[in-house]
């Protein structure tokens, strides 16, 4: 590979906005390197998403005066360390930092991997500037391998260990022997590290093509017991990526992208539904002791990704799949889906068409029925709570609900079919009920 950034200094030379920030930094008296992962990208000839420079001062001032020129957002990342961030109304954004060190050599050495450890000059020659390269991150990237800048990499910032794990899955390389020791020797570290970060990091893994291959790096590299905690008794590491590895297959094969969108699922932020999809199924297999802190104190996720997980932990029951499949009627289809809960699309495709228990087109077809039915998110009973009460002779609360909840449920296996029948059936019940009392 020869080190030609032309993808990266085309970009910027096609851009007015990174043209002025050249230009700004060429008047400012401190000097600017183009540093780390876009350089890296350049060589990849891989799209540009950020770029970040490195300052041999406080670049504030140069990043905030810009950012007003170009009608930028700036924000601090970092005010401590000077560190902030421009985001551009493309979605580019641009991260500013004084140097770690007092040189700009030093500095690369602070840095995770090799082959973000590159510089670029930012000077009167730029972009025919001699670029910076002294950990041979540029033959690394020939040889697709990820090595540590240091022997401190992971002690200075533990969460290298899943941006690692990361570049591996997202770039198709090799984590060398010698980082893989180290990530097994220092995974402990990661117990300090935000469950914010961490989140993150696992959310690009699992939204990756290459989801499996990451999951077998945090098994085998011991991470995943760090961050899940104590698991069942019965986990094999090995069985899991093949089980995994299975339902990846399958979801290639329902396109879920296109049925996330057929059928109006509501996006996870961090997680893709894919990615939802392989993470549930890995945390199943797993049986993390305590599910709860692990998802919302540990990993810090949303209350809606918690609650998503979860629901996905318990299998769609033998009458549940059959009913899905065997019942025709437009109310009873949106009864059994109210049945289900909030995420009774997502757990009918978990574990009913990726698991080929239930057609797709089924599915379709439950969500058609549910929408026309359904008010408020609810399919209103046959009889509501003021019949019941009349009848029944209990107050309106819990136990009106409970009734209503029986009738719906003896509506969905056609014991009933309309109001007649419901009051029918309910006094029959409440008799019972008095004769067993």
């Amino acid at each position: 590979m020869q080190p030609d950034f032309c993808h990266l200094t085309s970009f910027i030379k096609i851009n007015p906005e990174l043209k002025l920030l050249i230009s700004n930094i060429l008047t400012s008296n401190d000097n600017f390197w183009i540093v780390g992962g876009c350089l890296r990208n350049s060589l990849l000839h891989l799209p540009q998403v950020d770029i970040d420079l490195a300052c041999s001062g406080d670049p504030t001032s140069l990043a905030q005066s810009w950012s007003k020129e170009i009608s930028g957002h700036w924000f601090w990342l970092d005010s401590k360390r000077q560190q902030s961030r421009v985001l551009l109304q493309s979605g580019l954004t641009l991260d500013f930092a004084p140097l770690r060190s007092t040189t700009i050599i030093k500095d690369l050495y602070l840095r995770d991997f090799t082959v973000n450890a590159l510089a670029l000059p930012v000077d009167e020659s730029f972009p025919d500037c001699q670029y910076l390269d002294p950990l041979n991150g540029i033959k690394h990237l020939e040889e697709k391998r990820l090595y540590c800048c240091s022997p401190q990499s992971f002690t200075d910032d533990p969460l290298r260990m899943l941006k690692g794990i990361r570049h591996a899955v997202t770039l198709d390389f090799e984590l060398s022997e010698e980082t893989l020791k180290r990530m097994y020797y220092s995974r402990e570290l990661l117990e300090n590290s935000a469950g914010e970060r961490i989140r993150d990091e696992l959310g690009k893994i699992f939204n990756s093509a290459n989801a499996i291959k990451g999951v077998d790096l945090l098994i085998s590299t011991g991470i995943l017991d760090v961050l899940f905690g104590t698991g069942g008794g019965n986990w094999d590491g090995h069985a899991a990526i093949e089980k995994i590895g299975d339902l990846n297959e399958k979801i290639d094969v329902i396109r879920l992208t296109d049925i996330e969108t057929l059928l109006m699922i509501k996006k996870n932020g961090t997680f893709s539904l894919r990615a939802i999809f392989l993470f549930s199924l890995l945390v199943k297999i797993y049986n993390p002791e305590n599910l709860d802190e692990l998802l919302q104190k540990r990993l810090r996720l949303s209350r809606r990704q918690k609650l998503l997980i979860v629901a996905l932990q318990t299998e769609l029951g033998v009458e549940t799949v059959s009913l899905l499949e065997m019942i025709e009627g437009q109310r009873q289809q949106a009864l059994l889906a109210e049945q289900l809960g909030p995420f009774y699309l997502e757990k009918i495709l978990f574990w009913g068409v990726c698991q080929n228990h239930v057609t797709l087109d089924r599915l379709i077809e439950v969500q058609k029925s549910f929408l026309k039915e359904q008010h408020l998110g609810y399919v209103p009973a046959l009889l509501n709570g003021r019949r019941i009460s009349s009848l029944s002779g209990c107050q309106l609360g819990p136990k009106i609900g409970a009734w209503q909840n029986k009738l719906k449920l003896a509506e969905i296996k056609g014991e009933i079919t309309t109001i007649s029948e419901a009051e029918k059936w309910l006094k029959n019940k409440l008799s019972f009920d008095k004769k067993e009392a």
